[in-house]
This record gives C-alpha cells, structure tokens and sequence, in this order.
C-alpha cells in the first residue's frame, strides 16, 4: 500500500477529476485529503501522470494482417543492429544511416503513439532530452570517431 494519501482516499478519482477539469484547486483538494498541497501536486505529477502516460502506449494495430506496431519495434531492432556492427567494424557511413533510419523509425512511432502529428511543430532542437541523448552517443566514439561523425554531418547539412 502506498504512503499517499490522495492514492488511499475514497474519493481519490473524483478529487483527481475536479483538479484535472479545474472545478477544484490542489488547495482545496488538499484540505479535503487532510494533507500538504504539495502532496497533492506531487501525486498529480507523479502518479496521475504514470497512469495517463501507461493508458497512452499504442496498441497493435492491423492493417491487412500485419501488426503494425510489432513490426515497427522488430524493424527498430534490426536498425539498431545495423548501427552496432557498423560502429564495431569502424563503417561510419553506415552508422549515421543507421542512425537517420532510427530517426524516422522514432518519428513513424511518436506518430502512432499520438506523440507526433503534423500539425503544430515542436523545436525538437531544444529539448534538453535530445541534447542530453546527442551528449550520450557523442560520448560513445573516441576522439578520432568524433571527429570522423562532425565531417561527415557537416558534409551532409552542406549537399541539403
């Protein structure tokens, strides 16, 4: 059993539903839960937003016999295992293809998922997430694969 106490209350969906349609504040909906209106905040964005972020998982979808979903991930598996051999055997063009095919296979699945659409566009350049990824896989070469990676993106943003 959990510590919280809006996740123990009797009437914890009506209090999460009155916060999330406005109808109620996190100060009220703390004084009827008899805790801090931190607590509530917290619960709001931690356990509230694990259950919307579980319930928004994209399932199989069909289209003419093929599970779409299952294919997209086993697709992902086999990209993922062309950017690891090229990585291993020092092929750097193939691994930045490698990487452009897992761009486009992250891009299809925000879109199944309902992550991505195509109307309104986000500045995925600044989201601290990607540069924090980009640092990571960054981190991954040695000085000399680094250097190899910046001349050939270079070389690419130049032919587009």
């Amino acid at each position: 059993m959990t510590r919280c106490k809006l996740c123990n209350h009797p009437e914890k969906a009506a209090i999460e539903q009155g916060i999330a349609a406005r109808e109620l504040t996190q100060a009220q909906a703390a004084k009827i839960v008899d805790c801090n209106p931190a607590a509530i905040s917290r619960h709001m964005r931690v356990h509230v937003a694990a259950r919307i972020k579980e319930s928004m998982k994209p399932e199989p979808v069909e289209v003419d016999g093929l599970n779409v979903v299952n294919a997209l991930l086993e697709s992902r598996a086999r990209i993922l295992s062309v950017y690891d051999e090229a990585r291993q055997t020092g092929d750097m063009r193939a691994a930045i293809q490698a990487l452009q095919c897992e761009v486009s296979q992250l891009t299809l699945m925000g879109k199944l998922s309902g992550q991505f659409s195509d109307g309104a566009q986000i500045d995925i350049l600044m989201n601290p997430e990607l540069y924090n990824f980009e640092h990571m896989l960054v981190e991954t070469f040695d000085p000399e694969e680094r250097v190899k990676i910046s001349e050939r993106w270079l070389r690419m943003n130049e032919e587009n």
